[in-house]
């Protein structure tokens, strides 16, 4: 099934929560500045035109494990069945604990919710007792089967792109051999992309990163694409990616990908790129604050 076109099932379930009264502490959530994920939290992931609601059973660093929720209208037997009361939505819940994924947190787009009742602590079959009050396994029989089997079907294409949905850069530090098999030298290199001498010795040697700005005037020169010279660059450290992959930098990623109209994963690169670039130009990569740097990074490029 292709996730992009939906189903019947999913666009009955949209309709029917386009009628729903948002509750006031969902609303107060879904305004507030968003903040990183933690257990027992409903999320919206969006990525791509995918969306979907999660609940958040888990966090590390650079993934969630997150349970796709849905109103309570389809269940099968690895389903867990949650009562109005159960979070702030004020509304019956499907948690489809049988599709159950490590996802990345830059699928995360904004809290929408919170569950006031623990999770269980095992999985179906083997859970006999320790269910919060008024939660109960659901069963398929109650549904027409294709239905149910369509239903979950969507959400297990929606779970597996948003799985595998990735944007961060990598770099293969061969940019100090392109420069010079292209007789490029440190200082043709200074004056091509307006550096200091000793910034772009540094660049020549593979040791400074490249802004997506300063790839497209070396593109030119090497006979390029943009992202192939980013590419022969060295890759942000994964702290760098880490940092925009917090739901806090998202609304600045995507006002960056208006500006300069593009995909939210090029724009995403960009500021990859930038914060590298911009932390390497002032203090040891190294033992760089990382999120003041992204902080300064967008209020120069974004005002």
């Amino acid at each position: 099934m292709n996730p992009a076109q939906g189903s019947a099932a999913y666009e009955r379930l949209v309709a029917a929560a386009a009628g729903l009264k948002v509750p006031d502490a969902v609303l107060a959530v879904a305004t507030a500045p968003p903040q990183d994920p933690e257990p027992g939290q409903i999320w919206r992931a969006v990525w791509e035109g995918i969306v979907q609601l999660l609940v958040i059973t888990a966090v590390d660093d650079d993934t969630v494990q997150a349970i796709p929720i849905s109103l309570e209208r389809y269940a099968d037997e690895n389903t867990l069945l949650l009562p109005a009361e159960a979070s702030t939505l004020e509304q019956p819940l499907a948690l489809w604990w049988g599709l159950r994924q490590a996802l990345p947190w830059h699928v995360l787009d904004r809290q929408v919710s919170r569950l006031l009742v623990p999770l269980a602590a095992s999985t179906p079959p083997n859970v006999p007792h320790g269910l919060p009050p008024g939660t109960r396994w659901g069963r398929a029989e109650p549904s027409p089967a294709a239905a149910v089997a369509e239903y979950r079907g969507v959400l297990a294409d929606r779970l597996a792109m948003l799985r595998t949905a990735g944007w961060a850069p990598e770099g293969s530090g061969a940019l100090p051999d392109l420069l010079q098999q292209h007789k490029i030298t440190t200082r043709a290199l200074a004056s091509e992309l307006d550096l200091e001498p000793a910034q772009a010795l540094l660049m020549r040697r593979g040791q400074s990163p490249l802004t997506r700005d300063q790839a497209d005037k070396l593109a030119v020169l090497l006979g390029l694409d943009t992202d192939e010279v980013l590419k022969a660059g060295p890759a942000p450290p994964p702290a760098v990616v880490r940092e925009l992959n917090r739901p806090r930098r998202r609304g600045q990623v995507r006002a960056l990908a208006v500006y300069h109209r593009e995909s939210e994963g090029l724009a995403r690169r960009r500021a990859a790129y930038g914060v590298f670039a911009l932390a390497a130009r002032q203090e040891d990569p190294a033992r760089a604050d990382w999120t003041a740097r992204a902080d300064r990074y967008f209020e120069l490029h974004l005002g």
